[in-house]
């Protein structure tokens, strides 16, 4: 199945692991939004869009979105982080003249 994937979102808090926000369609036929690439000790990584709940008195996290093989699993976290390099290319050669103003949109 043909994946694609976006950034909807760099994200550039001092001291945050955390750096975009990303959406995915698969084969056309699905759409996931939410996805995280995070920075971590062991490098970039992709986290799936998760629900959290209390048990035990303790947070617990759930995927609401997860691929099922391997195989799918890479192939989408190959196109997320793939998104993420092209989007930080694309940042960081836009010249000072593609910068919009303060209330200006692109």
């Amino acid at each position: 199945m043909k994946i694609k994937a976006r950034i909807d979102r760099m994200v550039d808090y001092e001291g945050s692991k955390l750096k975009a926000i990303a959406s995915a369609n698969i084969g056309g036929a699905f759409a996931i939004h939410g996805i995280k690439v995070i920075d971590s000790e062991k490098g970039l990584f992709v986290q799936m869009p998760q629900t959290s709940y209390d048990k035990d008195g303790k947070k617990q996290y759930s995927d609401i979105f997860h691929p099922i093989t391997a195989d799918s699993r890479n192939d989408l976290n190959t196109e997320i982080l793939a998104a993420y390099e092209q989007k930080l290319s694309e940042d960081s050669n836009m010249d000072d003249s593609e910068i919009p103003e303060f209330g200006q949109t692109m």
